[in-house]
Order: structure tokens, then sequence, then C-alpha cells
């Protein structure tokens, strides 16, 4: 080698070392900004008070999300405004994933129909995540109307038009609207009457004050056991195993009421990363098919079933489409 290729040797391999430092500095620096998601708690806003079905299921999921993910995840009730507090607080949260919220499906496909003016567009303003779980209800009577199925309720319905009476938990809340969608798809007209909550429309028909209600599965169990109340259909795609000797609708030629029961999903404020809503939606579906869990809502009557963020999006699309025609059928809906 000759002695005059010895400093331009030196100094390539200064430059070597250079370059690799600088490389290796970037590549740390690279991997330290992007940690793993989460680093820090995340929070699940419920846009009902606590003890509702969307806080329930949020609540046992954020246990296991957290274990999932080696970091807390604390569920906030917003309750109020038939739900508009609490959808509107996600709307408007940071979209990086540390605001979720578990909500039925009514605040964001109803509430925009029903509403003269709301605060926000749910479908636009949210990303879906994941589908969490449907909760079919039963069609309730007192135990001493004398029906037995819904050929039997029709026919008593035509005898005497506007006679029979229904109650809701509020105007425009999915009870009311899926009955309503019942009265079309069968050509009846009954007496609606809103009440302040399940509770209050349940004690009213134990009471022979109105002749039917739309109540939750366990509800109705416990008032069928005891000899109150008598279910004479359920709304979910099958038969529950709280109340199999209950058909469906559809089993019964009143497919009108397919879909009618709530739904429940998880959504993120839209702009979210989509590697984050994947992430999220991924882990939601392990943790509903964990049996601890799936076999606690089961005992309610609920089925949990996670999805895809697409999955879900169609879902509420056709929610939407559904409960549109409902109100506009029935002149539509106007609340402040």
């Amino acid at each position: 080698m000759n002695h005059f290729e010895i400093p331009q040797l030196k100094t390539c391999r200064h430059a070597i070392r250079f370059w690799t430092g600088i490389f290796l500095a970037c590549l740390t620096g690279l991997v330290c900004a992007q940690s793993p998601w989460p680093d820090k708690p995340v929070r699940i806003i419920v846009p009902t008070a606590a003890g509702s079905g969307s806080d329930l299921i949020a609540r046992t999921l954020a246990q296991r999300l957290s274990e999932i993910w080696k970091q807390s995840v604390v569920v906030e009730n917003k309750a109020g405004a038939s739900g508009i507090i609490g959808v509107d607080a996600v709307v408007k949260a940071a979209p990086d994933g540390f605001t979720l919220l578990m909500s039925s499906a009514s605040p964001l496909v109803i509430n925009p129909v029903i509403f003269r003016k709301l605060p926000h567009d749910p479908l636009k303003q949210l990303a879906p995540v994941s589908h969490v779980g449907i909760a079919p209800a039963a069609f309730l009577v007192n135990s001493t109307t004398p029906v037995t199925n819904l050929k039997e309720l029709v026919a008593l319905a035509k005898a005497q038009p506007k006679k029979l009476s229904y109650g809701s938990f509020g105007q425009g809340s999915g009870a009311h609207l899926a009955i309503e969608a019942f009265n079309q798809g069968a050509g009846i007209d009954m007496i609606h009457v809103p009440y302040k909550g399940t509770g209050p429309a349940v004690s009213d028909l134990i009471a022979g004050q109105i002749t039917l209600t739309l109540a939750d599965l366990a509800t109705a169990q416990s008032q069928i056991k005891a000899g109150k109340l008598r279910a004479i259909a359920i709304n979910g795609p099958a038969r529950s195993p709280l109340l199999p000797d209950v058909a469906t609708f559809t089993e019964q030629a009143y497919p009108a009421m397919e879909g009618t029961y709530a739904r429940f999903g998880l959504l993120a404020p839209v702009g979210t990363p989509q590697a984050i809503l994947n992430k999220v939606s991924a882990d939601t579906i392990t943790a509903l098919n964990d049996p601890s869990v799936s076999d606690r809502f089961t005992s309610l009557g609920y089925t949990l079933t996670g999805s895809t963020p697409d999955k879900l999006r169609n879902w509420l699309k056709e929610d939407a489409e559904r409960w549109g025609k409902v109100i506009q059928a029935i002149g539509g809906i106007v609340l402040d």
C-alpha cells in the first residue's frame, strides 16, 4: 500500500463512523418517538348513566382491555340530553385514540333525525371502531290480557282500533320507534304513552294502565317468572336462551321488527389514526371472546360480538336508514 493512501483511508473510516453514528441516533429517536400505543390511560365515555346497558358493557370491556394493554382504561359517564352530551365530548376530543365512545346506536342514528339542532353530526364526526353487541327486547303484555302471540294481539287491536296502548321510555326512543315499526307492518294503530324510563312503563303495565311495552330480557324474565307479565315475542335475530319458548317477530311473520333491537358500538373521534382504530378493534374482539365477559352478558340477554371498523360502519348505516323510514312513516318527530 502506498503511504499516500493511508490518510485517505483514515478519512474514509472516520466518515463511515460519523454517518453510522448519525444513522443509529436517528433510528433510536424514531423508535422512542413511536412507543407502543397506548402509553397512557385510555378514557371510554358513556353517554348514559351508571347501570345502563352501555355502562355495564363499557366497564367490563375496560377491565379486560386494561389487562391486554397493561394500561389503565377509565370509564366516564356523561349522561343527559338523550346522549348528546356524551357524544359531543368524544366528537371534540383529540383524535389520538385516548378517548373512545361506548354507546347504543340511538344517539348516533336516531338523534340526527328527530332533533331540530345538534352540535355535531355523529356519523361524520366519529370513526367506527368495533361493533360490541346487541340487546334484544321482549314484547310484554299483562298476564290478564287475552293474547298469547302476535296474531292474537293484532286481531285484538283491529277489533278495538285506538283502544290498546303501549308504553316506551320516551318520545323517539328505541322502544317507541320499534313498536311503531310493528304497528306499520301489522296495519294497526295503538296509543303511545311515553315514560321516563322502562321501570315506570313496566310498573304501569303490571297495574293494567297500558296494554303492552317492550323491555329488556332480564326484566322480562323476572316479571314473567313472577307471573305478572307474559312475553309474546322478542325482537332479536333468534330466540333467546333466557326465553327459549318465546318466538321472534320474524318467526311470527312480522319481519318489520327485524333489526330493532339495541345495538352497541365503540367509536373514536374522526381523524384517529387507522392503525390505532384497527388495534382497538382487534383487541376488543379478543376481549369480547373471553368467556368471562361473554357468559356474564348472555345471562342478561345480551349477545356480544366484535367487528372490524367497516362492519360497524355498515350496520350503523343500515340502522340509520331503517329508523329514518319509521320516523318518516309516522309523520316525523321534532325535538328541541
